[in-house]
């Protein structure tokens, strides 16, 4: 028999805060007017929206003196005025005006992200830096589809272990009990596709006693997944998005929204109405999530690990990853 050296886990090289998008907020969340404080890769910022319906991520500290614009600021007109001096600063960062006497400039600016809205959530673009967005998200169109449910859970773990964790293989049958089968996994650039089949029992009212559902997913960067799902034998399809924006180094918001697809005809899925189909899927979703979290919060980062026959392509998904790190 012969030794092989274990490769103990050692300080984890992956910097905390990737480039890319990053979700902020549902767009609902921010009405004309409305402004939130978030803690957004290891700074805090505002999301406002103007009068005219503009949203915008900027840094929450004034750089006049410092002040929050979060606590007791407000949207004036197409600009977020600041509760400290009155110093009124524009979606791009620079100031436009204040009540200083004679309304003086101020020649500092403001830091401001970059901004899209997709799917009913604002994202902003986060490079430290300050290069433009390299690439984008594509929308959706959920006209048909359920109004989409939105669970966000905090976890303590890095962003890219979430990610790895769908191509992961050989973790699905272990942790959320329904092995994969024909999986197939592909680099796209600034994407990372993979797909598979899994077989559970049949959880509606009709159809055949066990259905297998085709997961057909793209990651877009490291803060966003959606997974396309279709399980035909009973005429379901649903998606799958998830929104992961690290906050604190090593902590993260991870977002579930799920949405189902209304049949053409009438408003049940293998006889169940669709809006309880729509919330069985959510409740899975979540749970699955909720499976990996105390796995993923005790784990310690193997750079180099000895995988497995079967493990999936882990090693391809961290070259992919590696190239939304910071320069």
């Amino acid at each position: 028999m012969t030794d092989v050296a274990v490769r103990a886990p050692g300080p984890d090289p992956r910097p905390p805060f990737p480039v890319g998008w990053f979700g902020v907020c549902p767009a609902a969340d921010l009405g004309p007017g409305a402004l939130l404080e978030r803690t957004f890769l290891g700074e805090q910022v505002v999301a406002f929206r103007t009068g005219s319906g503009c949203a915008a991520v900027v840094s929450a500290h004034c750089p006049h003196l410092g002040a929050n614009l979060a606590r007791g600021g407000r949207v004036v007109d197409e600009s977020l005025r600041c509760p400290f001096h009155s110093l009124r600063w524009g979606v791009d960062g620079t100031c436009v005006g204040s009540e200083y006497p004679g309304d003086p400039g101020y020649p500092g600016r403001l830091r401001s992200y970059p901004t899209i809205e997709r799917f009913g959530f604002l994202f902003a673009w986060h490079d430290p830096a300050g290069g433009e967005p390299a690439f984008d998200i594509p929308d959706l169109d959920l006209r048909g589809w359920t109004e989409p449910a939105v669970t966000t859970i905090p976890i303590d773990v890095h962003v890219e272990t979430v990610h790895e964790n769908g191509v992961d293989a050989v973790h699905f049958g272990v942790v959320h009990g329904f092995p994969l089968s024909e999986p197939a996994y592909e680099d796209r650039g600034t994407s990372f596709h993979s797909e598979f089949h899994f077989a559970t029992p049949n959880f509606l009212r009709e159809g055949p006693p066990e259905i297998t559902t085709f997961f057909d997913t793209d990651t877009h960067g490291l803060g966003y997944a959606h997974s396309l799902n279709t399980a035909e034998a009973v005429g379901l399809q649903y998606r799958v998005l998830l929104l992961t924006t690290p906050t604190r180094a090593g902590s993260l918001d991870f977002t579930v929204a799920t949405t189902v697809r209304r049949p053409d005809a009438g408003d049940r899925i293998a006889g169940v109405a669709v809006d309880e189909v729509a919330d069985l899927m959510h409740r899975g979703a979540v749970g699955g999530v909720r499976q990996d979290v105390p796995i993923w919060e005790g784990l310690r980062y193997v750079d180099r690990p000895r995988l497995v026959v079967g493990d999936g392509p882990i090693p391809r998904f961290r070259r992919w990853a590696g190239r939304f790190h910071p320069a």
